[in-house]
């Protein structure tokens, strides 16, 4: 890919799939919720498009392409300090080779000056962990429904101290990519770290779990806050397996205590 220009978020990940099964993925709202968070999804043009990261639903905005396959676009008001823009994303899905395809995320419409500049990194950060997220969803759990967990607390310092303090309670100081780690101190938790990112303005890191129940958990930090997310799904082993809605109605507080004590 040639030198992204500064006033875009433009990334891309090659995911296991069919066109079809990353669609259902990234255009469509059960698809979208059983991997990054609820999201509503008027499926053609002009359709709704809203999403709720923890506050509830915000104010959203609109699909502007629906071309299946292929192509899946909205604009969304998006703010940054005290300006509100409207945010355009793009998301582009082409085969490469044989049960895998790319993924091509572009945000544009940016406004100007340091609050937007800011936005704009901290958005290329989070958004490289999401599409991690997307490629383990899509690697394990193609098609499958999550029950979510969604919690977040202030913690209060810089961004790269709040980061330190959230591994040293989980006990992921050590951490590399690939290693498999039972989470110290917290809830249940335990599974592969997929991906570890420490950014300047966002921090995160990527589990593809075996417990509580298989699925997905993102840990991560912005500014002065943390946030833990968990995509879970009933276990693969039959009827007796743990469902995931009832694990992640009893999981939540527990976060939510977890979280508060790293302060």
């Amino acid at each position: 890919m040639s030198e992204q220009d500064p006033r875009t978020v433009d990334l891309e990940v090659t995911v296991p799939g069919t066109p079809d099964q990353v669609w259902d993925a990234i255009a469509t709202g059960p698809g979208i919720s059983s991997w990054l968070h609820p999201t509503r999804v008027g499926e053609h043009v002009g359709g709704e498009f809203a999403f709720d990261m923890g506050g509830g639903y915000g104010e959203g905005g609109t699909v502007t392409a629906y071309d299946a396959p292929d192509r899946f676009a909205t604009a969304a008001t998006w703010p940054a300090g005290e300006e509100t823009t409207t945010l355009a994303t793009e998301w582009l899905v082409s085969t490469r080779d044989e049960g895998t395809c790319v993924v091509r995320m572009v945000m544009s419409g940016f406004g100007t000056g340091d609050d937007w500049d800011g936005e704009i990194d901290a958005l290329r950060e989070g958004m490289g962990l999401a599409l991690e997220t997307l490629r383990v969803y899509l690697a394990h759990f193609a098609g499958r429904r999550s029950a979510t967990v969604t919690e977040s607390a202030r913690i209060g310092g810089s961004q790269p101290d709040v980061w330190q303090a959230l591994l040293a309670a989980a006990g992921l100081d050590e951490a590399r990519v690939d290693d498999h780690v039972t989470l110290r101190g917290t809830p249940e938790l335990a599974g592969t770290v997929t991906a570890l990112s420490p950014g300047e303005h966002l921090s995160g890191v990527v589990l593809h779990l075996d417990a509580p129940t298989p699925g997905i958990a993102d840990l991560a930090t912005a500014g002065g806050q943390a946030t833990v997310h968990l995509s879970l799904f009933d276990g693969a082993d039959g009827p007796d397996g743990p469902d995931a809605a009832a694990v992640a109605d009893r999981e939540r507080p527990r976060w939510r205590a977890w979280l508060e004590d790293i302060r």
